[in-house]
């Protein structure tokens, strides 16, 4: 129920939790109270119990070369077949690992290779319902099946103008066949060798309201194919939402959690609807 500047109950920090900066992922996993958190810098995934607080070190760390971690950017948990899903940024690669992994382990499976299309790869989420694994990628949603291993081609993919993703689309969560993606549409300035925007621009618009690429939240069916506009969205001025990147979901409660990239804020969205 937290609501404007507030303090946090506890804050994980410090030495001892092997943390770095540039944490763009993290997963909680309620049957065991744990917290899984990439490490990019380190090329390890850290487990928290879920009462950490302060300079407390992980209960296991994931590292090693035989994990085949290379700047580690995102992660998920499919619950269900007690599994981790990890995606490598700079190797452009998924690896999953059993759900109590630890130390220089070798993945139970490593989707890597040309024709996987794999490229900015940081959501990605596992419909069970369908046995499908689902990854924004660079520029669109690539669908494989789950258990996929090797460099095999997406069974499908959900891009194009219709569906309103554009850059790096970020945090992707998955509920009942639904995709939840932040669809983050960053506009990347060069400050100081040309200003290359996107549509024309010679500068970012001054009122950022008037970017016609603003990101939004977007939902779409597992089972959607190619340039499918999204069944659901947020967005526009009274969203308050301008890059949303960080996505959650409160399916309990209907609540719906998004992070901002400018807004540097969290905001909380009152959807029963949507599931």
């Amino acid at each position: 129920m937290a609501n404007g500047t507030m303090p946090p109950e506890r804050v994980i920090t410090g030495a001892g939790t092997k943390l770095s900066r540039t944490v763009h992922g993290i997963a909680y996993d309620p049957d065991h109270d744990l917290i899984y958190v990439p490490n990019p810098l380190a090329d390890a995934v850290l487990v928290f119990k879920g009462n950490a607080n302060g300079d407390e070190p992980p209960i296991r760390v994931i590292q090693g070369p035989c994990t085949r971690l290379v700047v580690p950017h995102a992660i998920s948990l499919d619950l269900e077949h007690h599994e981790i899903l990890v995606a490598s940024l700079s190797s452009r690669a998924i690896a999953v690992f059993p759900w109590d992994a630890n130390g220089n382990v070798a993945p139970m499976r490593y989707i890597n290779g040309p024709k996987t299309r794999l490229g900015h790869v940081v959501g990605l989420g596992v419909d069970t319902a369908t046995n499908l694994l689902a990854v924004a990628n660079s520029e669109e949603i690539l669908i494989f099946n789950r258990t996929d291993n090797g460099d095999v081609a997406p069974i499908g993919e959900i891009k194009g103008p219709h569906t309103g993703i554009g850059d790096e689309p970020w945090q992707l969560q998955i509920y009942k066949s639904q995709i939840f993606l932040a669809t983050s549409n960053h506009l990347h300035t060069n400050l100081y060798s040309g200003v290359t925007l996107k549509d024309g621009y010679i500068n970012p618009p001054e009122d950022p309201w008037l970017n016609p690429e603003l990101g939004f939240i977007g939902v779409w069916n597992i089972r959607d194919r190619g340039d499918a506009p999204p069944h659901a969205i947020i967005k526009g001025p009274y969203s308050q939402l301008l890059h949303p990147t960080g996505l959650a979901l409160n399916v309990k409660n209907g609540e719906l959690y998004v992070t901002d990239s400018i807004r540097n804020g969290l905001f909380t969205y009152l959807v029963p609807e949507l599931f």
